[in-house]
């Protein structure tokens, strides 16, 4: 396969149907996310952060009925539920029209977000279908492996921690393979119309047949993606330098001056990074799915017959 054209023309038509780029913020919803935590107190050169800072605030929910914060504390996680249900919805709707949208613009030479839009929606149910079906064989994997290795690691005082290192180094590939397979799945679902059960034969067919021109694929896109998220993610560091400066300086005036900087920028730059990282989702999602056309449609794999149902 020519691995050139399929980055060139995946990134011609990514800048020249800029509509896609709305499909693109919204599959980046379920691209995954990170999680962090913090601590009661905070120890600078000059400034210290502790429980006892906000006397007022912590009186306030310290009035507040036990009750009530049980029906706050659930109400939060409903909405959070709901959240997450709906980004859900949203993400797969856009890799829907990603997909759909790319393949005919690939045929045409252009596509609006009308067509994409109307061309992915019919595929959402199938999609929504096999995104539970590979989130449940994950969490009886994760059960069946993780489960083992925690009592392992107990049971030798966390010395065994050592001897699973090895086991997570494996495990990198393999997510990574995984990933590939799951995209191969996904298209298969949207440019051929399989169902559910026969897209994961299918796309293990592609995959298998083609597994070393996957591979690379994915190593370019990979590193493609890494470094470009690099770059988008370099402003966050010059937002950040304020607040940085102002707890190192010490002093309450310096430290509330630098975080509302920080934050203030943040705020001015979030939609510029929600809209590239939405156009680096729609050049990685169309390189994938040039890659899987142009897979079934080489003479050799004109022997992987698609199952029929």
């Amino acid at each position: 396969m020519d691995y050139a054209e399929v980055l060139k023309r995946a990134w011609d038509i990514t800048w020249k149907n800029k509509g896609l780029w709305i499909l693109g913020i919204l599959a980046a919803c379920t691209g995954g996310g990170g999680g962090g935590g913090g601590s009661s107190s905070y120890q600078s050169s000059g400034y210290q952060v502790s429980g006892d800072e906000f006397p007022g605030l912590q009186r306030f929910f310290e009035n507040i009925p036990e009750e009530t914060l049980i029906l706050v504390a659930v109400g939060a996680g409903i909405i959070a539920l709901l959240l997450v249900l709906a980004f859900m919805v949203l993400g797969i709707l856009g890799q829907a029209g990603l997909i759909a949208g790319v393949a005919h613009a690939d045929e045409a030479g252009s596509v609006t977000l009308a067509e994409a839009w109307r061309l992915g929606r019919p595929h959402f149910w199938r999609l929504l279908g096999a995104g539970f079906l590979v989130f449940g064989v994950a969490i009886v994997l994760a059960l069946i492996v993780g489960i083992p290795l925690a009592v392992f690691a107990t049971v030798t005082l966390g010395f065994g921690v050592i001897c699973i290192l090895p086991l997570v180094c494996l495990a990198i590939p393999i997510v990574l393979l995984s990933n590939i397979y799951i995209t191969f799945v996904q298209n298969s679902i949207v440019l051929e119309g399989n169902p559910v059960m026969s897209s994961f034969r299918r796309a293990w067919e592609v995959f298998r047949a083609n597994i070393g021109t996957a591979i690379v694929m994915g190593l370019i896109l990979l590193v493609g993606g890494f470094i470009a998220g690099l770059i988008i993610a370099a402003p966050l560091i010059a937002i950040a330098l304020p607040a940085v400066v102002a707890y190192s300086l010490g002093g309450d005036q310096a430290v509330r001056s630098g975080t509302l900087v920080a934050i203030a920028c943040g705020v001015v730059f979030l939609p510029v990074m929600i809209l590239l990282n939405g156009i680096v989702q729609t050049y990685v999602s169309g390189a994938w799915t040039l890659t899987y056309r142009r897979l079934i449609s080489r003479p050799a794999a004109a022997a992987v017959v698609p199952p029929t149902t």
